[in-house]
């Protein structure tokens, strides 16, 4: 083969390879996302969900007794705005931990998140956008509305310092919510 007809597959071997590799970002950033927007609306976390606590000597599985009378529903221990990265990772709505009874959850409100494969949503001890050291509350419910996840009663809410969406199929953060004491 001559050396000019090589140097012209050598170059039309590289435009091939730079169009693929253009190709991935291209699919996994504007076009995945337009398939992965979802609703859901979630109710505020009220009183505890029965049979999680008993009281002593009575049957498991029966339900807490009420809260008493004149006693808070729910009581808000931080709150968080999400954030914008850039045209593509962003987020727009509220985050709140809230204690309910011996529960806490985390709660997402009003939320508009990009659309990624693989969400999953952190309790982070960093509030840079960054994982850190992190507790997996579980994949991102949905993209868009009020919804809530039960945080493990082994979680130390005083390390946690922002709730992050994180993509682990390309390991970039969505969009996160520093958060600040209520």
């Amino acid at each position: 083969m001559a050396p000019r007809n090589r140097w012209k597959l050598f170059v039309g071997g590289a435009g091939v390879l730079a169009l693929g590799a253009l190709a991935v970002p291209v699919t996994a950033f504007v076009i995945v996302p337009q398939f992965v927007h979802s609703t859901l609306n979630e109710k505020a976390p009220a009183e505890p969900a029965a049979g999680r606590a008993s009281p002593a000597g009575a049957p498991t599985g029966a339900p807490a007794p009420p809260a008493a009378t004149g006693a808070p529903a729910s009581q808000i221990l931080s709150t968080g705005e999400l954030k914008r990265i850039n045209n593509v990772d962003y987020g727009r709505g509220t985050v709140l931990i809230l204690q309910v009874g011996e529960q806490r959850f985390l709660r997402f409100e009003n939320v508009d998140i990009a659309g990624a494969p693989a969400q999953r949503v952190y309790l982070s001890n960093r509030t840079d956008g960054q994982p850190g050291e992190f507790t997996d509350l579980g994949p991102l419910k949905a993209t868009s509305g009020s919804f809530n996840y039960e945080i493990p009663a082994a979680v130390d809410l005083g390390k946690v310092r922002s709730v992050v969406s994180y993509c682990k199929q390309f390991s970039v953060t969505i969009t996160y919510a520093v958060l600040q004491p209520a």
